[in-house]
């Protein structure tokens, strides 16, 4: 009887784990209106667009965590979803995926407290599904590009 609980304890963490992972996405754009969701129900407090993310952006984000201080704001200062630290979104717009094989771009466009943004999200395709690899902001004197942003040495600015 002990051991069919033990099995039944991992079995059940097992599936907790797996149900808090990141759906699998294979279509690019359901996965950015995905990433959107929690912006539109104002439940965006915390959220933690990791699952979504490529290995290679992963890692961009673990190296400019490691090198951040215990305390102190690493590269991002802002949330590239929204383009600002806070948001009260309207006219959200997401277009039709432009793929080439295993890429695909798809532009977000919405007005942020009002400042329209438009945002271009480079995807990957995976094994486990599309993944974001880039975001980049495409209009100037918002232009930036996340995974520079992430690259870039601290101590050089």
């Amino acid at each position: 009887m002990r051991r069919i609980g033990v099995v039944l304890t991992v079995v059940l963490a097992f599936v907790a784990s797996a149900a808090s992972a990141a759906p699998i996405f294979a279509d690019p754009v359901g996965l950015v209106q995905y990433a959107y969701q929690p912006y539109a129900s104002d439940d965006a407090a915390g959220v933690d667009h990791k699952g979504l993310y490529s290995p290679s952006l992963l890692a961009l984000f673990e190296a400019d965590e490691a090198r951040t201080s215990e305390g102190e704001i690493g590269a991002l200062d802002f949330d590239p979803f929204v383009n600002g630290q806070d948001y009260e979104l309207t006219g959200l717009e997401v277009t039709e995926a432009i793929t080439n094989g295993d890429q695909s771009l798809v532009a977000v466009s919405f007005y942020n407290f009002g400042t329209f943004h438009q945002l271009m999200f480079t995807l990957v395709h995976r094994a486990e599904g599309w993944k974001i690899d880039d975001i980049e902001s495409v209009l100037p004197g918002f232009d930036w590009r996340l995974s520079e942003l992430l690259a870039a040495d601290p101590m050089l600015n």
